[in-house]
């Protein structure tokens, strides 16, 4: 019994020491890369390998992801050249032929991806209310073809938990703890109303963690190892491997009249030391378009050593909030004489620096460009542990 004492205090001091803050070192200007990035709707991003990243569009129901090559200045962490090279893999699991071509299933809505494993990659779908596992195919048209059958995980949650627009909008994959995390954009039905400028709500969000290792143990276990295998799990069912935080965002900076306002949490980024980073974003459009802006906030929270709180439970003046710590903030914004509006969707870490810090790559949501107006913005932050 003692040595057992002693081993739980020993882990528990080991999870503290592994989790010191965060600091931001460097907070670089946002660039668009308009002669190698065609207007999109861009509104999610994972490292593939070396300089090659995984990007997902909301508006596209043929391309599942697109490949894009960023580069950044090793010393500082500055971007210094982004590409999109064009898609190969569809989302019904054929590769891009250069043919035209229709899908059945429309309005996926995709808002964020991660990379799982080798040769997985997990998705949200606003549009269906999901997140779905798909394998990662082969580039080259001579490789084998992969059938989407196998053993593929998925999720889906009935929409009326949902307001519209307001479900899953982040992704965040931690490869050592192998832990797939995910929180809704902004509060549930069960839980009250959204934040708007007028009721002044703080959204009460409840952040889930799903234990991968689990999920793919359990589920090799179920099918007796057959590949050709894919379910769809329900949201009950998936709670299973689930385990539940409770996150409370900021309160709106404004009390204007919106013709458009959208105030939740955007993104998700997992750090090495079980960590995560919560971008919560704010984006308040007038009627005529002059004076809207975006007020991104990024914080850094611990759920790993915090206090979990079930799904069922009710949100009231005891529940346990995590506690987070900001990072950075910046707002951008449209005016007569300056057009820097960017409504910051997506988060993923990207390469680390010759001193060793690491960079945190951001991109925008520009609606396709809107009106002209608008452009597909990525931003840098550089971090490192305190």
């Amino acid at each position: 019994m003692l040595r057992c004492n002693i081993l739980s205090i020993f882990l528990a001091f080991s999870l503290l020491a592994g989790a010191q803050d965060w600091k931001v070192v460097r907070e670089n200007s946002q660039k668009a890369f308009p002669k190698t990035v065609a207007a999109g709707n861009y509104s999610g991003i994972a490292h593939l390998h070396d300089d090659i990243y995984a990007v997902v569009s909301d508006k596209s129901d043929s391309a599942l992801y697109f490949n894009f090559r960023i580069q950044v200045n090793p010393k500082t962490g500055e971007l210094e050249q982004v590409e999109n090279l064009g898609f190969t893999e569809r989302t019904d699991g054929t590769l891009n032929d250069g043919k035209f071509w229709q899908g059945q299933e429309k309005g996926f809505d995709h808002e964020a991806i991660v990379k799982a494993s080798d040769s997985t990659l997990v998705i949200t779908s606003e549009g269906y209310c999901r997140l779905k596992e798909y394998p990662i195919l082969p580039i080259s048209a001579n490789a084998p073809k992969i059938s989407y059958q196998q053993n593929l995980w998925e999720s889906r949650w009935p929409s009326s938990d949902f307001y519209p627009n307001y479900n899953f909008e982040s992704l965040a994959f931690d490869s050592v703890r192998q832990y797939l995390w995910t929180i809704p954009e902004s509060t549930l039905r069960k839980d009250g109303q959204p934040a708007t400028p007028q009721n002044g709500l703080a959204n009460q969000l409840r952040l889930m963690r799903y234990d991968w290792g689990k999920i793919k143990e359990n589920r090799n276990k179920e099918n007796n190892g057959k590949e050709d295998c894919c379910e769809q799990e329900s949201s009950k069912k998936a709670s299973r491997y689930m385990t539940a935080y409770a996150y409370q965002m900021d309160q709106p900076s404004t009390h204007k009249k919106a013709d458009i306002y959208v105030m939740g949490v955007s993104e998700l980024c997992a750090l090495p030391d079980g960590q995560l980073l919560v971008l919560e974003r704010e984006a308040f459009i007038p009627k005529i378009k002059i004076g809207a802006f975006c007020k991104c906030k990024l914080y850094q929270i611990n759920p790993l050593n915090s206090e979990e709180f079930a799904l069922k439970e009710k949100f009231s003046s005891d529940t346990p909030f995590l506690k987070k710590r900001l990072l950075a903030e910046w707002k951008t914004g449209l005016s007569l004489s300056k057009r820097s509006f960017a409504n910051y969707e997506g988060m993923c870490l990207g390469p680390k620096l010759e001193d060793g810090s690491q960079v945190v790559i951001l991109l925008s949501d520009s609606q396709d460009q809107y009106a002209g107006v608008l452009k597909d913005w990525f931003k840098t932050i550089v971090i490192r542990k305190e």
